[in-house]
């Protein structure tokens, strides 16, 4: 069973970092609706609880070390598609087939991604990190901007649909029902996450400026997700 795949397009207006207790770093976009974008920043432990469950398991299963990569001059072929996206949520059903991201498929490549690194994770030992630093300047510099436009690639979700599953905690006021989150790599996973396993239907998260013609790209995946998948994104042992 696939993500909701799609990508959001729209403009920053509001923004919360990470923090204790707040869960994920997250972004309000102003487009054809109000939208909010969760972004995972920080790495968890097996047993701790789980944020987002599709299915209502509050326990992670399996250590997620977030890993990430930031190309902050991203060039390639497929920025052009990006741009021809219409503003707000458009579906994987609706979408050119060349701009549904694949980490591992993509020709060429979107980023090296051996060359990703681990967030350390808060433990006994110490506060461990996050990626609001990394985020944060970009989303600033957004914000209210009218140089700059955001694109989400993850999976897209409504509060008032049927099956919903609406997050407790109002972020901004008004609070968007609208949203995108999984913006990360949505293959290569064993155990609870299993199920979500498909191919071209990866997250990422791009600032366009339209002046400087600057791309900035940030993409993330968790350290368990394997980066050898079949043709359904299940991991090859």
């Amino acid at each position: 069973m696939p993500v909701n795949y799609g990508v959001l397009r729209g403009k920053v207006i509001n923004s919360i970092p990470y923090k204790s207790g707040a869960d994920h770093f997250q972004i309000e976009v102003q487009a054809d609706q109000l939208y909010r974008i969760a972004v995972d920043v920080y790495s968890q432990f097996a047993g701790e609880k789980k944020n987002y469950a599709h299915d209502g398991n509050t326990m992670l299963d399996t250590d997620r070390m977030v890993m990430f990569y930031k190309d902050e001059n991203f060039t390639h072929p497929l920025t052009d598609k990006i741009l021809q996206v219409s503003t707000g949520f458009t579906a994987k059903k609706a979408m050119d087939q060349a701009i549904c991201l694949d980490y591992l498929r993509t020709s060429p490549a979107l980023f090296p991604i051996g060359s990703m690194k681990i967030v350390t994770p808060k433990s006994a030992l110490g506060p461990g990190d996050d990626l609001n630093d990394d985020i944060g300047p970009w989303v600033q510099k957004a914000t209210n901007n009218p140089d700059a436009e955001v694109f989400a690639f993850g999976s897209g979700w409504d509060d008032n649909a049927a099956g919903g599953h609406p997050d407790t905690q109002h972020y901004f006021n008004p609070n968007p029902s609208l949203g995108i989150h999984d913006i990360h790599m949505n293959q290569g996973d064993s155990g609870q996450e299993e199920k979500y396993n498909g191919i071209h239907q990866d997250g990422a998260l791009f600032f366009h400026f339209r002046n400087a013609n600057q791309w900035v790209a940030l993409f993330f995946r968790f350290q368990v997700q394997e980066i050898k998948t079949d043709n359904n994104g299940n991991p090859i042992e």
